[in-house]
Formats: structure tokens, sequence, C-alpha cells
């Protein structure tokens, strides 16, 4: 809520400091739409789901072996001696580890998936920003907002220019 709160008052800057030197041309685009529809952005999020989907079947296939496991565990632990159940417990402690530890290095924040994610799609957020420079400087529009970020309150369809950043990627031309 803050950094949008920011945002807002940043642009309200920018449009005041522009609107008393000369008139200020605005327009949006939709980033989400314009993923959508490139075939190397479609390529890249395929690739990144189909690595997800085979860390996500390693994670059930650990998570069932823990559990199969804890229930051997319970079925035996009335016969174990103190030293069975201390070593059985120490087992299943480092089974629990190995998968908490394997969820993390995959999925999470600075993991497998999210390197992978950045890597593959930096290049080509690279080439959208440069066709909606281009297409921005063609238009003479002084500041484009992204739609979906949240920073666009109000805006008149002729201001969209999410399907010409779109002709622009396709056509190959940025």
């Amino acid at each position: 809520m803050l950094q949008r709160l920011s945002a807002i008052i940043v642009v309200t800057f920018i449009a005041c400091t522009f609107a008393s030197a000369q008139t200020l041309k605005v327009g949006v685009v939709n980033a989400e739409v314009i993923l959508k529809e490139l075939p190397e952005a479609l390529a890249a999020s395929k690739t990144i789901e189909e690595a997800g989907l085979k860390i996500r079947d390693t994670l059930q296939l650990m998570q069932k072996d823990f559990e199969g496991r804890i229930e051997a565990y319970r079925k035996q632990e009335a016969m174990m001696t103190a030293e069975g159940k201390r070593k059985e417990e120490e087992s299943l402690n480092a089974l629990r580890t190995r998968f908490l530890q394997y969820q993390e290095e995959k999925l999470g924040n600075t993991g497998e998936i999210a390197r992978m994610r950045e890597g593959l799609l930096q290049p080509i957020r690279l080439k959208v920003n440069d066709a909606i420079a281009a297409v921005a400087k063609e238009e003479k529009i002084n500041l484009v907002l992204d739609k979906v970020a949240g920073l666009v309150l109000y805006n008149e369809e002729k201001a969209d220019i999410t399907y010409k950043v779109l002709d622009r990627m396709k056509r190959g031309s940025n």
C-alpha cells in the first residue's frame, strides 16, 4: 500500500512539473498482455512451469517417503528401545530437514526456479521496455504507466499503447 501511495505521489509530482513547463502526454501499457502474446515469453513460461512440475513431483515423493517412515515408526514405537527411538527420530528429523532444504533450494525466493525465471524473462523485459520507449517516442508520450502495477487510476483507451508495443515486438523492430 505504501509503495502504491509513493508511486502515486511520484506520478503526481512528475505531472505537476510537466504541467508547469509543457503539456504532459501519458500512455498506459498492460505488460501482462504483452508477455502473454510473445512467443519467447510463452516458451520461457512453459520451461519454468515444466521445471517447477518436476520439482513438485520430487517433493511429493519425498513427502510420501517421510509420511511412510513416520507411520512405520508409530507402529513399531512401542516395541523399540529408547536408543532405537532416538535413532529413528533423528533419522526422521534429518529426512524432514532434507525435504525443507530441497524445497528452499528449488522453490525459495532465491531458489532455482526464481533464478531460472529471472534469467529467462530479463532479456524479454528489456526488449519490451525498448519497444515501449520506441512507441512512446513515436507517439510523443512523456510518461508510460503499467496498468497492472496498480498505478493507473483512470485512462482513456486512446492512451493505451499496449497493442502498439505488442505489434512492434512481433515485427521485431524495437
